[in-house]
């Protein structure tokens, strides 16, 4: 993913644009303080307009700092606030993020929702390239589901009692959307970008050597940033660790080049072994005996 600036979003009726303090009315009887608006949501209505104050600084706070993404929802035609819409829970190692969103009750089942919605996951995907967005709703509130199908998403399950509130479990409902400009990358077509970086001047042999090298120099530093983890208190580095899991693949592709082999072939070779190996699934009764 890539983190890019936060800035205004355009629609046919809407601008979705800073939260600002001049908004505090709106944000707090339309949106935070009003019941209905968040029966759904995982906190409780603001009891007054002070709790809307604070939470409108925290925002403002939050712009300064940096990759915020948290819009508010204003109407083109007197740039009233309608609602809130931002993105969270980013996961680098996965490359997905998900959403949260909230409109006042005098703005449902017009179509704002929905519009809202595809501005924000196209900025997700264009401008952060975000691979995948997954979310979810509470299962008693079929409407959200229904914003998020007309926004191109596609539900993919249900998680059983995933959230608690006012004493009572709550289903959720999963919601996913792809990004097919980022397509799931295949092992050749791994291998294939991968060696484009190589360097053209090394023979066959040297581009063995530099492969099988590269392997064992790549694990290494991998190994390194586990054993500082478990034996010297750093906390573990995952995105080190994922960049020296990413060089390792590049050696293992330039290994596999060297041979004049493909990686997939490689890898169904190894599945194979291992469908021989255990067929029913790995355990040390099957490791002592095993023939191949």
């Amino acid at each position: 993913m890539h983190y890019a600036a936060f800035h205004t979003i355009e629609t046919e009726r809407l601008i979705l644009r800073d939260i600002r303090m001049e908004d505090i009315q709106e944000y707090y009887e339309r949106l935070f303080g009003d019941g209905d608006v968040c029966r759904y949501l995982l906190f409780d209505p603001h009891q007054d307009i002070g709790e809307s104050l604070q939470s409108i600084e925290k925002t403002l706070r939050r712009y300064e700092e940096g990759r915020c993404y948290r819009w508010g929802i204003a109407l083109k035609a007197d740039d009233s606030l309608i609602g809130v819409i931002e993105l969270l829970r980013f996961d680098e190692e996965t490359d997905t993020c998900s959403f949260a969103y909230m409109l006042g009750c005098d703005y449902w089942n017009q179509g704002y929702g929905t519009e809202t919605l595809r501005a924000v996951i196209a900025f997700a995907f264009e401008e952060l390239e975000i691979s995948r967005i997954i979310v979810d709703h509470m299962a008693e509130n079929p409407a959200s589901g229904a914003v998020m199908r007309k926004a191109g998403m596609t539900h993919i399950g249900t998680e059983k009692g995933k959230y608690y509130k006012h004493n009572i479990l709550h289903d959720a409902e999963v919601y996913e959307i792809r990004n097919e400009n980022r397509q799931e990358l295949t092992a050749n077509a791994y291998q294939k970008l991968a060696m484009t970086t190589l360097n053209p001047s090394l023979s066959r042999q040297d581009i063995l050597i530099n492969g099988v090298m590269g392997l064992c120099g790549e694990s290494g530093e991998a190994i390194d940033i586990v054993k500082k983890h478990l034996h010297q208190g750093h906390a573990l580095d995952k995105k080190k660790l994922a960049d020296e899991l990413g060089d390792i693949a590049w050696y293992l592709a330039e290994t596999a080049h060297a041979l004049g082999m493909s990686l997939e072939d490689i890898l169904r070779g190894n599945i194979d072994k291992l469908k021989k190996r255990y067929p029913e699934g790995f355990s040390k009764e099957a490791s002592s005996n095993r023939t191949v």
